[in-house]
Formats: C-alpha cells, sequence, structure tokens
C-alpha cells in the first residue's frame, strides 16, 4: 500500500510528494489530479526540494544518493561519496545548489545542478537531520543526535548552538518572515524559536503527542503536524496555538505550504491532506485514479563525483 511521507511545493503549481514504501514519487495538484512517477528500484525519496533547475531534488538514504526528477518523470542521481552517510534534509541554498545533511556521516552535502559534489565534515557527533536555507546567506541545519542547531556557510565555515539540557532532539524545521529558526523537540514536544543569534525561547503545544511536520504558511503562522493525536497545530510567531483535530483516521505526517495558499501534508494511509488556514481538511488519494503509472527514465547524471 502507497504511504506517501516527504512532501514540498513544486516549481509547476503542484505539490509533490515521495512514498516511502514503494519507489514512486507523485505530483498533485490544487484540485487533486495525481500522477505518480517510478523511480528506483528500493529507493527511499525521503525529503524533497524545488530545485534552480525547475526540477524536483531528493535524498535517497537507501542508496546513498541524491537524485533528482524532472516534470516528465525523467530521473537522475548523484552519488554521494561517503558511503552509507544516510542523506536525509535537503533544500535550494542561496548559491544556487542544493544542499543536504548527511545523518550518518554527520557531514553536510553540497550538490551542483550538473551532479558534482562537495561535503563539509561537522566537528562532532551531530546526526543532522533537516536543512533549510536562512534570509541571511547561511544555512540552518538541526542536529537530534547532538542536541544543537547548526549553521553554516556557503564556503563550509560552520557554527553551531548547543541547546539545554536534558536534550532536546531538534528536528524538523522551519524559517519564520523575521529570519526566526522554529524547530520541533522529540523528546519535549514542544516546539523552539532561536533567533540568528542563538537566544532561544520554547513552546509547549495544546495537542498531546510528538510533534513531527513543520512549515511556515502563508498566512506567516507555523504549522505543526502532531499524527498521534490526529492534529495539526497553527502557532502564530508569538507563540500562540489552535489545534484542529481530525477523525481518529487521519495521521498527519509532513507537511509543507502549497501554491494555493492551503497547507498540504501527507499521511501514511495513501492519502495527501489539504487544509485551508481556517482548518477545513479535504483528502485525496496519493494514487492515479487510473490504473496507469507514469515511469520515469532512470538515467545517469550529468555529473559524477
Amino acid at each position: 500500500m502507497p504511504s506517501p511521507f516527504s512532501i514540498t511545493n513544486g516549481p509547476d503549481y503542484a505539490v509533490w510528494f515521495g512514498e516511502f514504501r514503494s519507489n514512486q514519487i507523485g505530483r498533485i495538484a490544487p484540485l487533486g489530479e495525481v500522477t505518480t512517477f517510478l523511480v528506483r528500484a528500493g529507493g527511499i525519496p525521503e525529503r524533497m526540494t524545488a530545485g534552480p533547475d525547475g526540477a524536483i531534488w531528493f535524498t535517497d538514504p537507501s542508496s546513498n544518493r541524491i537524485g533528482r526528477i524532472d516534470q516528465s518523470g525523467s530521473v537522475a542521481y548523484a552519488l554521494v561519496p561517503l558511503q552509507d552517510s544516510g542523506p536525509a534534509g535537503i533544500t535550494l541554498g542561496p548559491d544556487g545548489n542544493i544542499w543536504f545533511t548527511e545523518h550518518k556521516g554527520d557531514r553536510i552535502g553540497r550538490v551542483t545542478p550538473l551532479g558534482s559534489m562537495t561535503e563539509y565534515q561537522l566537528p562532532r557527533k551531530a546526526g543532522p537531520a533537516e536543512i533549510l536555507a536562512g534570509p541571511d546567506g547561511h544555512l540552518y541545519f538541526t542536529e537530534n543526535e547532538g542536541n544543537r542547531i547548526g549553521s553554516i556557510s556557503t564556503d563550509g565555515r560552520v557554527l553551531e548552538y548547543t541547546l539545554p539540557t536534558p536534550p532536546r532532539e531538534p528536528n524538523d524545521l522551519a524559517i519564520d518572515a523575521e529570519g526566526r529558526l522554529w524547530f520541533t523537540e522529540l523528546t519535549t514536544r514542544k516546539l523552539g524559536r532561536m533567533t540568528p543569534e542563538g537566544d532561544l525561547v520554547e513552546f509547549a503545544l495544546p495537542a498531546t503527542g510528538t510533534p513531527l511536520g513543520l512549515a511556515l504558511g502563508a498566512d506567516n503562522n507555523l504549522w505543526v503536524t502532531l499524527p498521534s493525536a490526529h492534529a495539526v497545530c497553527r502557532i502564530t510567531p508569538d507563540g500562540e496555538a489552535m489545534t484542529f483535530y481530525f477523525r481518529s483516521d487521519v495521521f498527519p505526517a509532513m507537511i509543507t505550504a502549497g501554491p494555493d495558499l492551503n497547507l498540504w501534508f501527507t499521511e501514511p494511509n495513501s492519502k495527501i491532506g489539504r487544509l485551508t488556514t481556517s482548518g477545513f481538511l479535504t483528502e485525496f488519494p496519493s494514487a492515479p485514479f487510473s490504473s496507469a503509472v507514469a515511469a520515469g527514465a532512470v538515467r545517469p547524471p550529468s555529473a559524477t563525483p
């Protein structure tokens, strides 16, 4: 059964998502029309981002590669040099390159649109997870094993901010309109908010459960999913929270702001949820209505590391 997990806003007025249990990537239009593309047998598109070239880029920890899929479904891969590095988070950098985390390798990677790869070793055990480009030209990432928030310049200079103990396990990440970092804390079940200078404030969520996905909405509020609570919370930049509860069979996972100003999230039960900023939920099957599946031709990257 399909199990969509990763999700991102595409460059084509659509939302793209990755299937965690099948080697497919899907595209869903604002009205719910779905197209799916085969990627690689055994591949796992864990996280996704829109690239500078009109394509979707994704991490694939199962094959230790960074993938690229274009609008026609054609797929290319660039191999990460460090074996079993565990590529995880991925984002478009301010330099026009794709940046990603290596959760097992404790590195930050950079790949050009042509597939050339560079890696930067972090100074200590980290377990980097999500990564996003900040408004100051740096990239920010969570270290859920190192209990830190890190930043890296486009020339590889790293700064780290240690969070209070006990470990918070920062995981997913969003950046608000004022350039502040928001992140989920897996152990405390809170949201953290940090300035680029390292000033930290934490907010308790009104719904019980571990926060998973986090996104900045078009309304400039933060939106966080709580799968075990069957809920999504909306948090203002000042930390005021409101919870939208759903049916007991709705398990919102990763979330993104869509091109239609709504929030879109994946569900492991083969559905994609569309949530308005007023809390109205519509669900769509994550598979096409017809049995036909568009297959992407796997081709080698235009440049290899």
